[in-house]
């Protein structure tokens, strides 16, 4: 599975802060990485936190449909659905797994 890597370092030409992201394999050769600003580290931060939070209700919420409407199949999928569209237009946020898609 891997892992992710963090690490605040300073830029060797600039001297800026920066934050070095980068994913490893298991046999921690680096699948990917990246570089980014304090600012924009942040931002990813803070988007990682409330993505698990989703992740977390819709859970919640699909293993409680399946707990209370234990004949009606994927109606716990379908209220996840309809939570997902009430936030994006609500506030206008991509919040469906298709508005993230590189196809």
């Amino acid at each position: 599975m891997g892992r992710l890597e963090v690490q605040g370092i300073v830029s060797r030409e600039t001297g800026e802060p920066l934050v070095q992201i980068r994913q490893v394999d298991d046999e921690g050769t680096e699948l990917y990485g990246f570089q980014v600003g304090p600012i924009e580290a942040r931002e990813i931060a803070h988007n990682l936190i409330e993505a698990t939070a989703n992740a977390v209700y819709d859970a919640a919420l699909i293993a409680w449909a399946k707990e209370a409407f234990p004949n009606e199949e994927n109606v716990g999928s379908h209220m996840v659905s309809l939570i997902r569209n009430f936030r994006a237009d609500k506030w206008g946020l991509p919040d469906q797994p298709k508005d993230w898609s590189r196809d």
